[in-house]
């Protein structure tokens, strides 16, 4: 009895305690004397070797530390971001899916800015990625990928573009096509703006990137988009990167997620990837 309280770092009556209570609840002795000392009974055995598989069992796989084997694993994960966002990060993204973790899918979901916060929390969304200020909360994980920053783009020969730089004047004056995607990267524009007491006309309201390079192309309408976008647009038609006449603070383009799958190795591994194929880009 002393040695097995030393064991359980309990004093020898609270041990004998312990053991009493357990004796009447299976109704079962679990040790009688003997000229050699205290011998287990039948029942004892058996509950000893039922405990002795349970704790080995929790030993190795609940105390062992989860792992997460890219090459060989089966996972689904859940991102979301803005249209502009899937257009920059998916090619890289889904290239290192294929060499590094090649049975593993990637799902685009997009969720109302006011609920992707809770989407992370619930698992139904492993990271947002992205210009996402209203994610900028003590509940989140925020990890900061690079900088991006605005510019403008008109047709390769508007009339009256005729450079890479544009006067405020010139910028007032001509009408303008205005993107209002899920990153919101546009109010940091459409903020400044208003600060600063300017008005222009915007001719074309959209909620979609996809035809702005087209309609751009074809008319005399300005658009000011992210710096990325606008690199992929003029590979696509005959358009024209031109500076914005005011200074347009760069933003931080970041990941986040939620603790509560902060030590998920699949998780972990995702955001690993794409700090390393995103964070030094820019």
């Amino acid at each position: 009895m002393s040695k097995a309280a030393e064991e359980l770092d309990l004093s020898q009556p609270a041990t004998s305690l312990a053991l009493g209570r357990l004796r009447t609840r299976l109704g079962d002795p679990l040790f009688v004397r003997s000229p050699s000392g205290m011998l287990p009974t039948p029942r004892c055995t058996e509950l000893a070797d039922a405990a002795s598989k349970a704790l080995a069992d929790f030993e190795g796989n609940i105390l062992q530390c989860p792992t997460f084997e890219p090459a060989t694993a089966r996972r689904d994960f859940v991102v979301t971001m803005a249209d502009v966002g899937e257009l920059y990060f998916l090619p890289r993204l889904m290239a290192h899916l294929a060499r590094a973790a090649p049975q593993c899918n990637l799902r685009c979901e997009t969720f109302p800015i006011e609920d992707i916060e809770l989407a992370l929390e619930e698992g139904r969304c492993d990271l947002a990625l992205g210009f996402f200020p209203n994610l900028e909360r003590p509940a989140l994980y925020a990890q900061q990928l690079f900088m991006h920053s605005l510019v403008c783009l008109v047709r390769a020969d508007h009339p009256y573009v005729p450079s890479s730089r544009i006067s405020m004047r010139d910028f007032l004056e001509l009408s303008h096509a205005v993107v209002e995607p899920m990153g919101r990267s546009h109010e940091l524009f459409e903020g400044l703006l208003k600060e600063k007491g300017y008005r222009r006309r915007v001719q074309l309201m959209s909620v979609h990137f996809l035809s702005i390079p087209a309609i751009i192309a074809a008319t005399d309408l300005i658009v000011t988009v992210p710096q990325s976008l606008a690199d992929y647009y003029v590979g696509l038609e005959n358009l024209r990167i031109v500076e914005p006449p005011i200074n347009i603070k760069p933003y931080a383009l970041k990941q986040f997620w939620h603790p509560r799958f902060h030590t998920d190795p699949a998780v972990r591994w995702l955001r690993e990837s794409v700090v390393e194929l995103f964070s030094k880009h820019r």
